[in-house]
């Protein structure tokens, strides 16, 4: 079994939240905090994790001040911990594509580091000035952060951050500051930004119809329900209950909520949502099962390793090129993002020059030395107005009955 850390991915699409970490998978990365940068899922095995060795008796510990932003101090220690976990992150993600860690990539991370950081604590800042508030929120995730790591309570939760080196308030602290960074660019950002005209879509496809040739692959949500470590007198009633899902599902009910009550798979946050699996890449039963299916249709329930798979088909993409109708809403989402690019720079430029910021000698703020300097919106795949189309080409988020794995 695994934690999220607080860098980690999957906490962050968890979360629906954090903003301005350092990330650079466009759907998997939503970071946040004042106190760690992310990246891909740097985790931490539960399991014979041992706690941080504690200082010396009669040690002191002198944290020096980084940055000061207005009222609000960041340190040697934030910085450090966001730089590790940042380098974590980058370590993970060269490991998942199987490529070295770039040289280039490292020092980019580095040279932007400081200025996320800043970033972040000024939409903080700014929350705070709109009388926003988190605190629902931030307990709805940390309890969905439980049980996604089959933990009984949220005391055993805390113990589990702690086994990891982690100080469960900062965690805490995390989850809230995140869900007030995209609150935050959701109200003042997001609403300036058009949306994509059919020309526009147009020329975007015409201009790169390579892209979009497409293998046999299909969309797919996903509902895990769970049996590994379950006692033999609760198998036939989870079975019974996967059963009673899956006809509400394919019967019509939302998908979509029906995963956040009742799946046990990481996805169910998000609905579910696991992404595009290609035809060759899945066992020959149950592509020939998942290809017969219409958009839409809801595939038998799954035995798997770990528990009953319930499968949506939620799009098809057929091995050749795509028409400009199958690639719309991707292409609508690109868009969308290439347009809130210089309104998020432009709208965290602002809140700079209303801000005071100093920085220590020898530390630098990337984003106090050119006006131009731009966000990585990696962050802000959440923040999309309610009527634009969902892309329908993003990385999967590794689901846990296609490949077998998950519920650890």
């Amino acid at each position: 079994m695994k934690l999220p850390s607080m860098a980690s991915p999957s906490f962050r699409v968890l979360m629906a939240g954090g903003v301005l970490l350092a990330a650079s998978s466009l759907w998997a990365q939503a970071p946040t905090k004042p106190r760690a940068a992310t990246a891909a899922k740097p985790t931490t095995e539960l399991a014979g994790t041992e706690a941080p060795v504690a200082p010396p008796a009669k040690t002191t510990i002198v944290e020096q001040i980084v940055a000061r932003v207005n009222d609000k101090i960041i340190t040697t220690g934030d910085y450090e911990q966001a730089l590790k976990d940042r380098v974590t992150g980058l370590q993970q993600q060269a490991q998942q594509s199987g490529q070295a860690l770039s040289p280039t990539a490292l020092a980019d991370a580095k040279k932007q580091l400081l200025a996320t950081l800043i970033d972040n604590q000024l939409l903080v800042q700014r929350a705070q000035s709109l009388g926003m508030s988190a605190e629902t929120e931030t307990v709805l995730q940390l309890d969905q952060v439980r049980k996604e790591n089959h933990l009984a309570t949220m005391e055993d939760l805390q113990k589990a951050v702690e086994a990891q080196g982690e100080n469960y308030e900062d965690y805490e602290q995390s989850v809230k500051n995140g869900i007030l960074e995209q609150k935050v660019i959701e109200q003042d950002v997001a609403p300036r930004i058009s949306a994509a005209t059919p020309q526009e879509v147009a020329a975007y496809y015409n201009a790169h119809k390579s892209d979009f040739v497409r293998p046999d692959e299909v969309g797919l949500s996903e509902i895990l329900i769970q049996t590994s470590g379950k006692p033999e007198s609760e198998q036939k009633r989870l079975k019974d209950l996967a059963d009673q899902v899956q006809q509400r599902a394919a019967a019509g009910e939302d998908f979509a909520k029906l995963a956040q009550r009742y799946s046990n798979a990481s996805s169910g946050a998000q609905g579910g949502d696991i992404g595009f699996e290609q035809k060759d890449q899945l066992e020959a039963k149950l592509a020939k099962i998942l290809f017969a299916l219409p958009v839409g249709g809801v595939a038998p329930v799954q035995k798997v390793d770990n528990g009953y798979l319930i499968l949506k088909v939620t799009a098809q993409h057929h091995a050749g090129q795509e028409t400009l109708e199958e690639a719309k809403s991707e292409i609508t989402y690109v868009l969308y993002q290439q347009k809130l690019q210089p309104e998020l720079t432009q709208y965290l430029n602002n809140l700079r020059r209303d801000a005071y910021i100093t920085v220590k000698p020898g530390y630098v703020d990337a984003g106090a030395a050119n006006d131009n300097t731009q966000v990585d919106l990696t962050k802000f795949q959440r923040v999309l107005p309610s009527d634009l189309p969902k892309p329908t080409d993003k990385p999967k988020s590794g689901g846990f009955g296609v490949n077998g794995g998950g519920g650890e």
